[in-house]
């Protein structure tokens, strides 16, 4: 398994849209997160309109993760006549979409994957984002591979980064922020240098830049999530 992007650009970073990824298992497809560029991005995708399911897993209720959601829903429900099914394990995403003007019957809400979906396995990990909102990363299993997906993570959750150090998760995506601050909100590539050694880094694939950063984190190790749209 290996994600595609529609986006890997930052909250202030249009240019390169928000970071959103998908892939597809047998006729299912599935989609992490939702921001406000998502929705252009996604709703003529083949694999979109031709899929039997679809899943949209939530990492957190920011915009740049969950803005288009709404339009999403009523595109699937209204034009291709399916109701998407949202993971999130927070149920005040239902609030938002309510407030949105999304009925409930429009779609199906879950607080995890309700059951391994095309060999399908996902897992929510709380993680460390900002202080007036609950966040989580998702380990993804499909045949025999799993990946880490941070969403937004001001740090990699000690289990998670043993399990990676392990080879128990063979790919990170990870947040990261080039810029240094005091009071971080994603992970900065300095920190993530101490933690992940030389030889493991081409297994770590940054994402939700904040502008044109690929060469120097190329030059540091790391690979670059890349915008298929």
């Amino acid at each position: 398994m290996e994600l595609k992007f529609t986006g890997v650009g930052s909250a202030f970073n249009p240019k390169l849209k928000n970071t959103s990824a998908y892939f597809t298992m047998e006729d299912n497809f599935f989609l992490v997160d939702c921001g406000e560029s998502v929705f252009a991005s996604v709703w003529d995708m083949p694999e979109l309109r031709n899929s039997k399911d679809i899943y949209v897993i939530i990492t957190h209720l920011h915009a740049d993760h969950v803005g288009s959601l709404a339009s999403l829903i009523s595109y699937t429900y209204y034009i291709l006549e399916k109701k998407i099914h949202v993971i999130h394990p927070i149920e005040t995403i239902v609030d938002l979409l309510t407030l949105s003007g999304i009925d409930k019957n429009n779609y199906f809400y879950y607080n995890s994957l309700p059951k391994a979906v095309s060999g399908v396995k996902v897992e929510a990990v709380p993680v460390e984002h900002v202080r007036d909102m609950k966040s989580f990363g998702y380990v993804v299993r499909a045949k025999d591979k799993k990946i880490f997906y941070s969403g937004d993570s001001k740090k990699i959750p000690d289990e998670i980064l043993e399990r990676f150090l392990e080879g128990d998760i063979d790919r990170l995506y990870q947040d990261t922020a080039i810029s240094y601050s005091e009071n971080p909100s994603h992970m900065f590539i300095g920190d993530l240098m101490e933690l992940i050694p030389s030889e493991k880094r081409d297994r770590v694939y940054c994402m939700h830049l904040e502008g044109d950063n690929e060469e120097l984190i190329r030059s540091k190790g790391f690979n670059v999530a890349c915008c298929e749209n």
